[in-house]
């Protein structure tokens, strides 16, 4: 049977869906990039600890209405928020690939994986692709990077417990009280 050939049509419709991805993934990103963000969540982690766990403060401050305390940390945001922007434009100014860093930093610990010895004798680069692979996408990359990863993506969330069913076969009675022709 002969391969089919790329003709005109085929070629034409890769590259129409090769853009469509990227533009779905581009707008995925401008859509929840904020919510998925790790500066984010560990900024907002810090600020619930700092309302349950107030500083202490030995001299009596003065105190400001909640709408007044709301107004500042808005103020505080939109400030870092504009000071990030402006970063992030200067560094891409400089070279717009800097800001498409899809993997997340990998640990010193795994990186010293590299390091030690060779992988011929199971360490150096052969360790560290097998510590690397026992982490989950979710954990290595802040938002799917193929339309492939979409399914089971944040799984866990969805998925809080997952038991074997109670009173269904298990391998070992299966094994022990089963034969090839039928029960015992």
């Amino acid at each position: 049977m002969p391969r089919e050939l790329f003709d005109v049509q085929r070629q034409n419709f890769w590259t129409e869906s090769i853009h469509k991805e990227a533009y779905t993934r581009l707008a995925w990103h401008e859509k929840y990039s904020k919510e998925f963000a790790r500066d984010s969540v560990k900024k907002a982690e810090a600020e619930r600890m700092q309302e349950k766990f107030p500083p202490i403060v030995h001299n009596i401050p003065a105190v400001l209405s909640l709408n007044a305390q709301k107004k500042d940390r808005k103020d505080k945001q939109s400030k870092l928020e504009k000071t990030k922007s402006l970063e992030l434009a200067r560094l891409a100014g400089k070279d717009p690939n800097t800001l498409l860093v899809e993997m997340r930093p990998v640990t010193p610990f795994t990186r010293d994986q590299l390091y030690k010895g060779f992988s011929k004798e199971g360490t150096g680069r052969y360790a560290y692709l097998h510590v690397r692979k026992l982490k989950k996408p979710e954990d290595k990359y802040d938002f799917p990077i193929t339309s492939s990863w979409d399914y089971g993506w944040r799984l866990d969330d969805v998925v809080k417990e997952f038991r074997a069913p109670k009173f269904g076969r298990s391998r070992i009675v299966k094994d022990s009280f089963y034969r090839t022709n039928g029960i015992l």
